[in-house]
């Protein structure tokens, strides 16, 4: 039986979930089942269209309301807007809960989970928690532009991406 390992990929550059969404690729090259489902991300509609159309193989899952970018970064000011937000991503971790609890897949991408860490939707040991009842078999990658100490641990690979030279 194959043994799952934790990766993380962090850091403020960019590429993270096209890195994640290239393993899970490979992973159903390897006819194992991914599930992805994307926390804080909110604009990635046409990639979202091209990952859909490998289901059942490659399944992809957000909660969130589609909102421009500066309506989540007021959410530190706007109470009803935070709490809001914070139940959509309490929903789409309770979903990765099941995934991991029902084992259905070989490889779980949560992208950009560790922003609901850095933005405090969701606790360094709400992860600890996902991780500690992970089936031998699975894969579970983590992105997000922070590392929390105590999540890189449990991780048996890390990868930081930065970016050398970028133009907007």
């Amino acid at each position: 039986m194959r043994q799952g390992q934790i990766s993380i990929y962090y850091g403020m550059g960019k590429g993270k979930t096209a890195v994640a969404v290239g393993r899970g690729m490979r992973a159903i090259g390897e006819e194992q089942r991914v599930v992805m489902i994307q926390f804080l991300d909110y604009h990635n509609s046409k990639e979202i269209a091209l990952l859909k159309k490998l289901e059942p193989d490659f399944r992809i899952f957000r909660f969130e309301k589609d909102r421009a970018a500066e309506d989540v970064q007021g959410a530190e000011n706007d109470e009803a807007l935070h709490k809001e937000i914070f139940n959509e991503i309490r929903n789409a971790f309770n979903f990765a809960k099941k995934i991991v609890d029902t084992g259905e897949c070989e490889m779980l991408l949560l992208d950009g989970i560790l922003e609901c860490v850095e933005k405090e939707y969701l606790q360094e040991s709400d992860l600890h928690e996902i991780i500690g009842k992970r089936p031998d078999f699975m894969d579970i990658i983590l992105t997000g532009t922070i590392l929390p100490a105590g999540i890189a641990g449990e991780a048996e690979n890390i990868y930081q991406l930065v970016a050398e030279k970028e133009k907007e």
